[in-house]
């Protein structure tokens, strides 16, 4: 399987027995821009939007810009895509972002962050719209008051008036919960408010196809994510949780030193499902073993 030029300048296509679509590394729109499931013919990502898009830098109480708008360079072969950010007044750091295609219905992206600068909880906000035929869901830790009780499992959040209009932060413990709440947000333009709910089991979320029995499924290891953040399912169009269709990871977290160099892992797999949604999990248990953790 190789990336290939699709006819269109900064394009690059890929097509696995399994998916299809293509990958714009430049402009403030980059990522996957398209992908279909060949298998249901699902459209996986919004047709505005994308997935594995580098927005926000942030570190404690302060918010350094957007990767979306820093110009970049890019490098590519026929197997992997590379984007390279130099530091900037702003952000004092490189990142490097390497999106490679699986057989046979995977995207891995790694991002390697080298820091000229302190940053206290330092993070890359990684933005992912998916289309609204795809629900979100999320994969929680059990509760006494869950039946059956304290046994993990997927939610599909709804529309509710506690907190219609509100990214939904699902964290990894209470401490993690702090950084979405620590200031970072507090001055960027008004549509984003964060709601910590309850914490993730694993940092695995998905947006389902329930009709044709199809997910779309975003990963981490629990020591490169400490939150996600998901939309809800609602009708109203004016909505941008809805609308949009968004499912956030907030990647790193930890402190940063000067000179430090760290590196996170993303997986996005688009996988049939049954009726108990035991796929995406399998899927998970795969990844953290070809990266040498095991939680399972």
């Amino acid at each position: 399987m190789g990336l290939n030029e699709n006819g269109e300048a900064g394009k690059w296509g890929f097509e696995t027995d399994e998916i299809v679509g293509y990958i714009q590394p430049d402009g403030d729109r980059h990522g996957i821009k398209e992908l279909t499931h060949k298998p249901s013919g699902v459209q996986v990502v919004h047709p505005k939007y994308d997935v594995f898009n580098l927005f926000f830098m942030f570190s404690t109480n302060h918010c350094m810009g957007t990767a979306r708008d820093n110009k970049r360079t890019i490098e590519m072969d026929d197997e992997t895509i590379e984007i390279h950010w130099e530091p900037t007044e702003d952000h004092k750091a490189e990142i490097t972002a390497k999106y490679e295609v699986v057989k046979p219905n995977i995207i891995d992206l790694s991002i390697t962050v080298h820091s000229n600068w302190p940053y206290p909880g330092y993070e890359v906000f990684l933005s992912n719209y998916f289309h609204r035929s795809l629900k979100p869901h999320v994969y929680v830790q059990g509760s006494p008051f869950d039946d059956p009780a304290d046994k993990a499992r997927w939610i599909a959040p709804q529309v509710n008036d506690v907190f219609v209009g509100t990214g939904l932060v699902f964290s990894r413990d209470q401490h993690a919960a702090r950084r979405s709440v620590d200031g970072r947000w507090d001055r960027i333009w008004g549509l984003y408010q964060w709601n910590p709910q309850r914490y993730f089991e694993f940092p695995v979320i998905m947006s389902v196809d329930a009709e044709k029995g199809v997910a779309a499924v975003l990963m981490s290891r629990p020591e490169d994510c400490y939150a996600v953040i998901s939309g809800y399912d609602s009708d109203n169009d004016d909505d941008p949780f809805a609308d949009q269709n968004p499912l956030y990871m907030s990647l790193f977290g930890d402190d940063f030193r000067v000179s430090d160099e760290r590196t996170v892992e993303v997986r996005f797999a688009v996988t049939e499902i049954d009726e108990a949604m035991s796929q995406p999990l399998g899927l998970y248990e795969s990844f953290l073993v070809e990266k040498g953790t095991t939680l399972f």
